[in-house]
């Protein structure tokens, strides 16, 4: 199988590349900001309809993963115009080239199309997003659905790994230096390493369905207490995690209060690593440079 990963250098990307290259598909990989050299990466431009037409008709794939977007949810709502050019037209422009060679679009996006009052949100549930990054990745969803035939919409949440600056890096690194850090006690989610969604994925390939599905992690847990369980996995002083509210973060974004995924439609196929077994394995990348 022929598979274009656009976005291939980002943090789920890069995982998301080494897994298909172990199962031998035939991957392609595309980058933007930061070259890579590497063979199979190619620049794009995804706000380009020309060039990304170009490109993906080019080369033909099966499958078109896109994990490229602008996720900073604070940028996002300070510059709006290139929030909306990379994950609401980027994304149709990738859509209208899938539909173009009758390739299957993966698009990566987010529990933030949630209005978090709730949590443990369904698939079916009402999407209604209270901050502008969760609104672009709506539309980015309505993009796919408007546009391809055969599509995955996959949702997930603090996406986390080991390939580029995540939440999870940033509490290692202050905790490694004895800095304490401030994490927040009122904000729920559904914390997912990119190796269990990439697998997800790769999953729901094998069984070539479509549709929305809740491709996160296993748990709903606070911030704060997913700062705890990562320092005491890797054996850091857990003292130095301290409790705050999202009322005293100087956020420029809203953030909904709980935007938990429920993950059961996933875990007919996959079932959700535990945030215990994710972080042990993230821990043996990071500590003994495995996967």
């Amino acid at each position: 199988m022929k598979v274009i990963v656009v976005g291939g250098g980002g943090l789920l990307g890069q995982q998301l590349v080494h897994l298909l290259k172990q199962k031998k598909f035939d991957v392609y990989a595309t980058y933007h900001s930061e070259p890579i050299n590497e063979d199979g990466f190619f620049p794009l431009d995804i706000t380009k309809n020309d060039d990304t037409s170009a490109f993906i008709t080019g080369i033909k794939p099966d499958v078109v993963v896109l994990t490229a977007a602008f996720t900073d949810v604070d940028a996002c709502e300070q510059y709006k115009e290139t929030a909306f050019s990379v994950n609401v037209t980027g994304t149709g422009n990738v859509a209208k080239a899938c539909e173009a060679v009758g390739a299957k679009m993966v698009y990566i996006s987010s529990d933030y199309v949630f209005s978090g009052e709730s949590g443990n949100y369904k698939e079916v549930d009402k999407t209604d997003p209270i901050d502008y990054y969760g609104l672009t990745k709506l539309k980015g969803e309505e993009q796919v659905q408007n546009v391809c035939s055969d599509y995955i919409i996959a949702r997930t949440s603090v996406l986390y790994g080991a390939h580029k600056p995540n939440f999870v890096t940033w509490i290692l690194s202050k905790l490694e230096q004895n800095k304490s850090i401030s994490i927040v006690t009122d904000q729920i989610v559904s914390p997912t390493y990119t190796r269990d969604l990439s697998e997800q994925l790769l999953t729901l390939l094998d069984h070539d369905v479509s549709g929305i599905f809740h491709t996160a992690g296993g748990e709903i847990i606070s911030r704060f207490d997913f700062a705890i369980q990562t320092a005491e996995v890797f054996d850091l002083d857990v003292t130095l995690v301290k409790p705050t509210s999202m009322k005293e973060m100087k956020w420029v974004a809203k953030r909904p209060k709980n935007s938990s995924l429920n993950v059961s439609k996933i875990a007919k196929f996959k079932k959700p690593y535990t945030l215990e077994k994710s972080l042990g394995l993230l821990k043996k990348v990071v500590v003994g440079g495995e996967g």
